[in-house]
């Protein structure tokens, strides 16, 4: 079955029941309970990984909201790019979850760079063209182009195509990185609470009848050679 990929607007999130919202994109984990009016019920951002951290948030914002997962109606998660480990753990997580408890609870996902992205906007409404990266691989980066004021769709570019932008330049810093970030940027802090303020900002929240993850859908492959690889001199 193909999965949907629907813009919602934030006054069609579901009105009966709450959302857990849950990051694990980024250097922190965060985790957040919205009410049916999109407000938030309570909020929580740790340091440390993933791997330690996640589910003890989970418990503690639902502890602290008097609610349990019985009674969430909808997830809305980061599908990345940012941390692999963070990304596949919340899936894991809320896959679970979606099939012990309601089985009607919706998924929504949204882009990190798009998110940040959106936050940019939201602060400073007359920006017009900036370009957000994180971190790929070495010599490459996930990007978006915002231009006119229009947030781009998130993209692989090379150093050189870096180097060729002239407007303004962010860096979104990534949980490990593989390289330093690019010359004269401007480092952004990710803040998912954010979206509180900017859930109907257009194309930000999709709502999607499975679980998936961002991939740059870019396969880089070794070639190989029969002779033994040797350091090189």
């Amino acid at each position: 079955m193909l999965m949907q990929q629907v813009h919602v607007p934030g006054n069609m999130l579901p009105t009966n029941k709450v959302s857990l919202v849950i990051d694990g994109s980024g250097s922190k984990v965060f985790a957040g309970i919205l009410d049916a009016e999109n407000r938030w019920l309570v909020k929580l951002e740790r340091d440390g990984s993933p791997l330690e951290e996640l589910f003890s948030v989970i418990e503690a914002v639902l502890t602290e909201s008097g609610l349990s997962l019985t009674e969430i109606g909808s997830y809305i998660y980061c599908m990345g790019p940012g941390s692999v480990l963070g990304l596949r753990l919340c899936a894991m997580a809320i896959e679970t979850w979606a099939r012990l408890y309601p089985k009607s609870a919706q998924y929504y996902k949204y882009n990190s760079l798009q998110l940040s992205a959106h936050a940019l906007l939201y602060a400073t409404p007359d920006l017009k063209d900036a370009l957000i990266v994180s971190d790929w691989k070495k010599g490459a980066w996930n990007a978006l182009y915002i231009k006119g004021g229009h947030v781009g769709a998130t993209e692989v570019i090379d150093n050189g195509a870096l180097n060729d932008w002239e407007n303004l330049i962010y860096h979104l810093p990534q949980r490990k990185g593989w390289q330093s970030p690019p010359n004269k940027v401007q480092t952004l802090r990710y803040d998912p609470s954010i979206l509180g303020a900017i859930r109907d900002a257009s194309g930000l929240l999709q709502i999607t009848d499975r679980i998936e993850l961002y991939s740059s859908g870019i396969n880089t492959f070794q070639k190989w050679t029969q002779t033994r690889h040797r350091a090189q001199t």
